[in-house]
């Protein structure tokens, strides 16, 4: 029989100014390497041949459209409604429910409410809702990044391996306090810290933080500290107020992973949480693939699974449509990079693995999302 061997690769870790400080610097993910490729040193080399054949290991976005996989920061002044809006956050998505209207992955959600007490957050759970979450864990205590911090998220990790968040509120209750401290270089690091948590273990960390009291043009040139925050991050959202007593709000956020987008809310003070009043501006929507859209009406529901090589993938993809042609080679790169779009937006997941007589593909329906 043969063997199947599954062929996936690491996300990497790199701003996009090129520093790389020494807590991005690791040999562990994820989604490890399984095959050899050139190694020099801490630089893995793979040619571009290697690269587009690989197919990395899908990260689910945590809510979709609004907060994907990865390291965020949630910035805004003081006493804005952060911790509501959070402690909301972290509730619905450990019920598998929906925020401000965006569908969340259902998961384990740690948040780490460090500037308030256990009988605050007993008093706000009971005023939110009348439900019970298993999968909401709660602390208002933690060791500094200095101190082993990211250790201890991954020793909770390791009995709460379904974590799908983490909240960490707020940042300069877990920053080291080490002497160049609102540096470039101190900023990037600490974000980096928990970034290379996020990478590893697949879980997405959310990090609530301040803005200054200078105004910008671009609300994200308001957060609290260097530029090194947002380069190290993937991203951010901004929650400011017109007035500091008005009830309404805009949430505001930014990513690598999704355009700019804008949501208009409002807090109810009866309930102690936030409603959405409008999307100001959605996520793009990309065009559909003609691919994914063909491998949609050949596995669903009613035919749930398909196994074979890419070359039999494309006679029978061939045969459904006769006016497309695809090749082998470009099937599977299309794949490796359509995968999660194929699994939000039709529920079909994508698997590639060796064996001894060469690449294989799997196709599986696993339900509409």
């Amino acid at each position: 029989m043969a063997t199947e061997k599954e062929t996936t690769a690491p996300i990497p870790s790199v701003a996009p100014d090129g520093e790389q400080p020494s807590a991005l610097a690791r040999t562990n993910s994820i989604t490890d390497i399984e095959d050899p490729h050139k190694r020099f040193g801490k630089i893995q080399a793979m040619t571009m041949p290697e690269l587009m054949e690989t197919r990395f290991r899908v990260r689910p976005a945590v809510i979709d459209g609004l907060l994907p996989a990865g390291t965020y920061l949630l910035a805004g002044a003081p006493k804005i409604g952060k911790s509501f809006l959070v402690l909301q956050m972290a509730y619905q998505v450990s019920m598998g429910a929906p925020f401000l209207g965006f569908s969340s992955r259902k998961g384990t959600v740690l948040y780490l409410a460090l500037e308030d007490t256990y009988e605050r957050l007993q008093k706000r759970l009971a005023q939110m809702t009348e439900q019970d979450s298993e999968h909401l864990i709660l602390s208002v205590f933690s060791e500094t990044l200095d101190e082993g911090l990211t250790e201890r998220l991954s020793d909770f990790w390791s009995e709460r391996a379904d974590t799908v968040l983490i909240v960490i509120d707020t940042l300069q209750r877990v920053r080291g306090h080490t002497p160049d401290n609102g540096s470039y270089a101190a900023d990037y690091d600490t974000l980096a810290r928990l970034k290379e948590f996020s990478d590893t273990f697949g879980v997405t960390v959310l990090v609530v933080h301040h803005t200054r009291k200078e105004g910008a043009e671009d609300v994200f040139n308001t957060i609290s500290g260097t530029n090194g925050l947002m380069g190290a991050a993937d991203g951010a959202l901004i929650l400011y107020k017109d007035k500091r007593t008005a009830s309404d709000a805009v949430l505001e956020a930014v990513g690598r992973d999704q355009q700019q987008l804008r949501l208009h809310i409002s807090f109810d003070a009866a309930h102690l949480n936030w409603k959405l009043i409008e999307v100001e501006t959605g996520r793009l929507k990309e065009p559909p693939n003609p691919l994914v859209e063909l491998v949609s009406r050949l596995v669903n529901g009613e035919n749930p699974s398909w196994n074979g090589t890419a070359t039999e993938l494309a006679r029978s993809l061939s045969k459904m449509d006769s006016s497309q042609s695809f090749t082998p080679n470009w099937i599977v790169r299309t794949l490796n990079v359509q995968q999660e779009n194929l699994l939000r937006e039709y529920g079909v997941r994508y698997v590639s693995h060796r064996t001894k007589e060469g690449k294989a593909l799997s196709l599986r329906w696993d339900g509409v999302r």
